[in-house]
Formats: C-alpha cells, structure tokens, sequence
C-alpha cells in the first residue's frame, strides 16, 4: 500500500480544525478557551468531552480516549489510521500526496479504486439476477426462502446475489457499464485470465451459478465474495466439488485481515456488549436474521491475530459459537490461545451436537439463546473439557492436562489473569493451588518464558504506582520543554526504566527517539505509537498544562525516584539470589554486586542548569 507523505499528513493537521471535524458529531459548547460536549464514545448526561483548539487536539474524560483529529475519526468510525486521512482529506477536499520511495505508487491507488468499482458493479449485477423474475432468478429466490429458510428482506439488505452461470456473460455486463484496465481485471478475483492475456472478452468467471454473498470491509465497500454450490452449479466449474468457494487474495481483500458482517456488527456492540464468533457467512447471516447482529466470521481461514486486534478496537467480550466437532474444538482451542494474547475476554458457547449456528437458530428462539449465554464456558472450563471430557481424570490426565493447559496460559501477558486461571484451573482439576502455581512457573522457565523472577513481580506490584507517576511526569516535562526532554534523554539509563506500564514503554522509545536526534514530538507520534492505549496516555498528557515553577527542579526530582526505585529494585533482585543461592562462590559475587550497587546509589544523577 503507497504510504501517505509525512509533509501531506501534517499539512492536513495544520489546516484542519479538530472542532471542525468533531463538530460533525458532537454539539459543542465554549468555555474559555475550550469547546466541551457529550461525550461521542459514551452515553452520559453531565459532559466529560473537551476540544483544545490550540493543541488541535481532544480529551474525552468518561472513555479515557484522547488524540488528533485522525484519531478522533479512528475511534468514532473505527478506521485505520490511512483510512482516518483519506477520510478527513475527502470531507475536505484535499488532494494526497505519497512517498515516492513506498511500496506501491499513486498508480496502485488508482488500481485500488478501480477494484472497489469493479466489485461493486458486480455486486449490483448479481443482486440483479437474484431479483430477476426470468432465467434463475425464481430458482435461487426458492432456495433462499424455502430451503434456507432466510427471507427476501435479508438478501435486499445484505446484497445477496447468484451469479450467471454463462461464463463470458459477467465480464460482459461488467464493461458494457464501465471500461476498466487490463491490469484491474486481472487482479480483481472475480476470473480466470492467463497471465499475458489482454483480450478481456476471453475472461472466464470465477464464480458460476452460485449463491452469492459480497464481502464488505468496515467503509461498507464491497471488496470480495463467498460463492455457495447450487443446483445450478455447472459440470465444468473448476471448483464444482467445493461448498464455498472464496475471492482470491487481491489488493483490497486480504482473507487474514477480514471478518465477515464486521461492517454491521460493529454498529450494534453498544447495545449488545459482545462479539458473536460463528464459522460461515451464512451462520452470520443467521445470526442476524435471529437478532443477533453482532455475529461476524473468518473468512474460510482459521482466525488471525490481527483479525482479534481488530475486535479489540471495538470490544473486548468474545462468546465463540463454533461446530462441536473434532474440527470445531481445534479451531476453538487455536482462537483461545490467540485470545489471551490480544488480552480479549473469551467464553465458550456449548453448540448442541448436530448443530451448527445456521441450524441452531431455526430450532431455537432468541430466549433459548439467551439462556445459552448463561452457559458459556470460561476460558480454562473450555481447555479442561478439551483436553479431557472425563469428569474424574487420573493424577497422570491431571498432569497431561496441565501441560496443554500452560502452553495455552503462557500466551496471556497480564499476570493478574494468570492468577485467576490458576485459581479456577485449582478448583476444576481438584489440585492444591500452590502445587499448580509452581508447576506454571516451572513450565514457563523450561520454555524461557519466565523473565523476571516472582519477587521482582512483587515488588513491580508494589511500586507500580510510583513508577508510572514519575514516568507520567517526566513525559509531561518532555512533551513541554525541548532543552530538559535533551538532558534527560542524555542522562536517563534505559536500564533505569521498567518496562511493564505503558508510561513507561513510552517513555524509553520517546528518550530513544530524543538521543537518535529524531524526536518531532507531534509529527512522530503517530509513527511511533500505534496502540490505542499509548496514544490515549499520549495525547491525555498532550492536553495537560505543565504547571510548574521550576520545571529543571521537578526533572531532577522524577530524575531521582526514577534511579532510587531502580537501586531499590536491583538490590531486592541480589537479595532474593543470595536467598535461594547454595553455592558459597555465587553468594560472594552477588555480596560485592551488593556492595558496588551501595557505592553506585550514593551518586544520583543531576541535570546542569542551562544557562
């Protein structure tokens, strides 16, 4: 994808106004030299959110969200942040610019823009023979009703299509209402074309005589298909033997990065709290013709990453309804782990045997659905059941079980959950907790996963507080004034800095960037922090005034807690070693590290006044 130029971006910051983007969709009213308003991300009756025009940015105090106008759009429409500028440069009527040396060109855009036009005259096209009262379009309209028992209503809303089963007839259609290039056929995904063919009229399409369902991502652009087997389906069809059938791989349509019913479902989680993870595009439709309009699916891979990233920009709450099956257990146990990972709140929906959503539903009532929620498994309930449905396992199972288990927990990076889980995993598998606690901590140092002893976890646990409120302070400092943010960067051991708090991932990269000499405070925002919660604790501190009458003399305070709590740190780090240590020649060692850390503390760093 062509990278928008820095120089476009901050051009586009300079001469947009944060309260006329936000102005769109929040009545504003001025206080001072502020705008204040009902928060846009939350219901409340007393305002909370504030527009600072002369920091161009937006602070939003019941959500916590803070940011620029780009994030502002982020958050409200749920975009990327390319997505966030070629939004704002439409609204505005301002023309982009790209990096000469990024991968791709103004020609790939241009491309881009073709598919999208493509796909969506496809989509009017299949829509249309879907509707037609000649040819097929009775055929598909009774299947759709009658067998799959979903209702006209659905298909106008969702688009739904059958497309023809002539093979040169799209391609037709598709032209006879707009030229296209060569290049834009080609890779479209919707035919078959060798590779140094020009003569478009030779194309043959991909998807014949099925059922189909267009793939939209969260603009609302149709930007692939799902094609199902019919009746109709012909003998020649390369992929006559395949239920389903998918868009390839195309620059707009990346199976990885897609989720089926996304564009709808992310309207409705206010109301709904949670994701509906189900298997197909029919299930989601399902779902939706049930009620239940927050249900999304894979599209025919197994779930990615950076699918569940993207539902973590909506919600965290996941309930996964997925085939009982041997298959569906595998793909439930994949998503499980990947679910930890992305710090996401995952449960378990038991599908009775012989269901799968589609059926689930047109046996069952919204009511019985509700009453299903109630029985969702949790996160460890799921594993155990997994990895073995006995209900009284052997001490040796309870072993087995553990070690899957571990391997799953490992992936979870909040220590607190970690705890939780072991606690419900005690109480599941009738094992003493501290037996399992040590069991974990020892699977985790075989894996060399475990990087920091449980003492010093403990003490992070402890000082947390003061670390991230010194840490909090200095970036204030930083982001306030030019000539201090250079001597602490100078002075600043990273070693100094524990990196277990947001602040303080801040904080190392924002000193990094400062001692590289490429800090631009706002214009590297953006490059360099690309998680919501760092650009909240960013922007939240870009909103504050630094009220200070010595800034040089609370830089050297937060300077020095920073050093002490580190000293403090390492010496209960030498303690705990020296505890468990039973070699005589270790012990020496960590004594004189002790010693030399004694020596070490006794010189605090200080920053120069500046002349």
């Amino acid at each position: 994808m062509p990278l928008i130029s820095r120089n476009c971006i901050e051009n586009i910051k300079e001469h947009i106004s944060i309260h006329d983007v936000v102005s769109q969709y929040v009545s504003l009213k001025r206080t001072g030299a502020t705008w204040k308003g009902l928060s846009p991300f939350n219901n409340e009756k007393s305002p909370s959110f504030f527009v600072i025009p002369d920091k161009n940015i937006f602070k939003c105090f019941s959500s916590g969200y803070a940011g620029d106008i780009f994030r502002f759009l982020q958050l409200k429409e749920n975009l990327s942040f390319q997505e966030a500028i070629e939004t704002i440069a439409h609204r505005f009527n301002i023309a982009l610019e790209f990096e000469e040396n990024s991968n791709g060109n103004v020609t790939a855009v241009s491309l881009k823009k073709e598919l999208f036009e493509i796909h969506q005259i496809a989509t009017e096209i299949f829509h249309s023979y879907f509707l037609s009262k000649s040819g097929d379009g009775e055929f598909i309209r009774e299947y759709w009703e009658k067998e799959r028992r979903f209702t006209l209503e659905l298909a106008k809303e969702f688009k739904i299509g059958l497309a023809p089963v002539d093979p040169n007839l799209l391609i037709q259609l598709i032209l006879k209402k707009k030229k296209f290039s060569v290049e834009a056929i080609r890779c479209c995904g919707l035919f078959f074309m060798k590779e140094n063919e020009h003569n478009l009229s030779r194309c043959l399409s991909r998807f014949r005589g099925r059922l189909m369902i267009p793939i939209t991502d969260v603009q609302e652009r149709v930007i692939g298909f799902a094609g199902r087997k019919l009746a109709i389906t012909p003998e020649d069809d390369p992929a006559k033997d395949a239920k389903y059938i998918n868009s390839p791989e195309t620059p707009i349509f990346h199976k990885g990065k897609t989720l089926f019913g996304l564009n709808h479902a992310r309207k409705h989680i206010d109301e709904e709290g949670f994701f509906l993870l189900v298997e197909g595009q029919l299930d989601t439709l399902r779902c939706w013709d049930s009620g239940f309009k927050t249900a999304i699916a894979p599209q025919g891979t197994g779930v990615t990453e950076e699918q569940l990233r993207t539902l973590r920009r909506y919600s965290t709450k996941i309930y996964s309804f997925l085939d009982s099956d041997n298959a569906g257990q595998k793909a439930s146990l994949r998503i499980l782990s990947l679910a930890l990972k992305e710090g996401l709140d995952i449960a378990f929906l038991p599908l009775p045997e012989g269901h799968d959503p589609d059926s689930y539903f047109i046996a069952k009532d919204s009511k019985e659905f509700r009453e299903l929620l109630k029985m969702a498994r949790t996160p460890m309930k799921f594993a155990v059941n997994a990895f073995s449905p006995k209900e009284s396992p052997s001490a040796q199972e309870k072993i087995e079980i553990l070690q899957n288990v571990f391997e799953i927990l490992k992936e979870c990076n909040s220590v607190v959950l970690q705890e939780e889980y072991l606690q419900e995993l005690s109480y599941l598998l009738n094992i003493n907790r501290q037996s399992i606690q040590l069991d974990f901590l020892q699977y985790k140092n075989k894996h060399r996963n475990f990087n920091k002893v449980v003492i010093a976890e403990k003490k992070q646990e402890t000082t947390n507080e003061k670390l991230t409120s010194v840490e909090y302070q200095l970036l204030l400092i930083i982001f306030n004034d030019d000539n201090i943010a250079v001597s602490l960067a100078q002075n600043i051991n990273p070693e100094w800095i524990f990196t277990n708090s947001v602040e303080a991932k801040i904080l190392l990269r924002v000193l990094n960037e400062i001692r590289e000499g490429l800090w631009q405070k706002n214009q590297s925002i953006d490059v360099l922090f690309e998680k919501d919660e760092e650009q909240n604790m960013i922007y939240t501190i870009l909103s504050e005034e630094l009220i200070m009458e010595e800034p040089l003399k609370a830089a050297n305070g937060c300077l020095k807690k920073l050093f002490t709590n580190f000293i403090n740190l390492k010496k209960n780090e030498i303690d705990h070693k020296i505890s468990i240590s039973k070699d005589e020649n270790d012990i020496r060692k960590l004594q004189q590290e002790k010693i030399n850390l004694r020596k070490f503390s006794q010189t605090p760093p200080s920053l120069p006044k500046f002349a």
